[in-house]
């Protein structure tokens, strides 16, 4: 069990990481993060605190869904990943301004984000433990869909929409919504999915070697 505690708040870390490095990148966050911070510039709130708040919404929608008690172990979790996100914030905001307007350090900073978002994201999924309130409604709603992909591309393209009403009212639209928006809503999907059978796949073989 503490094993799997441990890999579960590693995954954590790595999707803050990956969140807060997409926002910082300034060339398009997910659907979902866009419209946190879209949230987040129209309250006095830090953007961890929007995050747990709009995760604990979400929550109350998993929650009417599935009537789960163990989504309280979610919102325990959701506190956590609110207090990474801005611990990673606080940590960007230390790097050089010149540095982080350079497009040479902002198109690999997104990438690389992309990809820890989602083995981040990938990991909470396969500890067997309570997910993160989105993850857990991705889980919910691929009971019924049956394809990852195309569950978290209907949730990203709600978001997306969203995203796009209130970055419009907040005239920052183009701050967070971009063309690496795009890549994030029909890529992190395939991505997650691809990390989940590898980590599924690395699991089964070490369970293998182990009984032999």
């Amino acid at each position: 069990m503490q094993k799997k505690i441990f890999y579960h708040v590693i995954g954590f870390v790595m999707v803050a990481f990956g969140i807060v490095g997409i926002i910082f990148s300034r060339l398009g966050a997910s659907p979902i993060d866009s419209f946190v911070y879209f949230l987040y510039t129209l309250t006095p709130l830090s953007l961890g605190t929007v995050a747990v708040l709009l995760g604990l919404t979400v929550s109350l929608v998993c929650y009417l869904l599935e009537r789960k008690k163990d989504m309280i172990y979610s919102v325990i979790f959701l506190f956590i990943i609110g207090i990474l996100i801005d611990s990673w914030k606080f940590l960007f905001e230390l790097l050089p301004t010149p540095l982080i307007e350079s497009f040479y350090f902002r198109i690999p900073l997104a990438a690389f984000s992309l990809l820890v978002v989602s083995f981040g994201v990938a990991i909470t999924m396969t500890t067997s433990l309570p997910s993160l309130p989105f993850e857990r409604l991705l889980q919910i709603m691929n009971k019924k869909i049956h394809s990852i992909k195309w569950t978290k591309i209907i949730i990203e393209g709600t978001f997306f929409i969203l995203a796009v009403i209130l970055g419009t009212i907040t005239k920052q639209l183009f701050e967070q919504v971009h063309v690496f928006t795009v890549v994030l809503v029909f890529f992190t999907g395939p991505l997650i999915s691809m990390f989940v059978d590898i980590i599924e796949r690395k699991k089964i073989k070490g369970e293998i070697v182990y009984a032999a």
